[in-house]
């Protein structure tokens, strides 16, 4: 009887494995896709590092140019440092202007003239490296301004003053 039940058993399985063969296979769920994630936005094409550009002019009428940028223009995000009678004005995301009375050292004195090209970017000492080695002349090295930045400068082939700065660490 014991081998009766084992052929029984064996026929049963045997049986079982034939249906599944015969039985056509179940396809898998399809896999669910991620959202796609939002493209990062595009690197600063620069090799020195670019951060933002920012414009410096001179002015000998700086609450006129303040009511003009910020009061007319509508610019809301502005700043006056009274230090060095400096008014800074964000026109963008990442750009800025800046005016200030004629400083010694600080080129042509005399409004209206091209502003300086002044480029924050992350490390003004690197980007001075670098950019000497390929042969750029600069004024001197880089050197802490009393206004915050450590900045080198530098002009370009039609004698545009370009100014490559850092905000220094507190």
């Amino acid at each position: 009887m014991a081998t009766t039940r084992k052929r029984a058993a064996a026929k049963a399985k045997s049986r079982a494995k034939a249906k599944r063969k015969a039985a056509p296979k179940k396809k898998a769920a399809p896999k669910r896709q991620a959202a796609p994630r939002p493209a990062a936005p595009p690197a600063v094409p620069s090799a020195i590092g670019l951060e933002t550009h920012h414009l410096d002019y001179t002015t000998h009428d700086l609450g006129a140019v303040k009511r003009f940028y910020v009061d007319l223009l509508g610019f809301k995000n502005h700043d006056h440092d009274t230090s060095f009678d400096y008014l800074w004005v964000q026109t963008g995301n990442s750009s800025s202007l800046g005016f200030m009375p004629p400083m010694e050292g600080m080129g042509e004195p005399s409004p209206a003239k091209e502003p300086t090209i002044y480029l924050l970017v992350k490390n003004v000492d690197a980007a001075y490296a670098a950019l000497a080695a390929k042969g750029v002349m600069f004024d001197g090295p880089p050197s802490d301004m009393p206004w915050g930045h450590r900045v080198c400068s530098t002009t370009d082939p039609e004698g545009r003053r370009v100014m490559l700065a850092t905000r220094k660490q507190k």
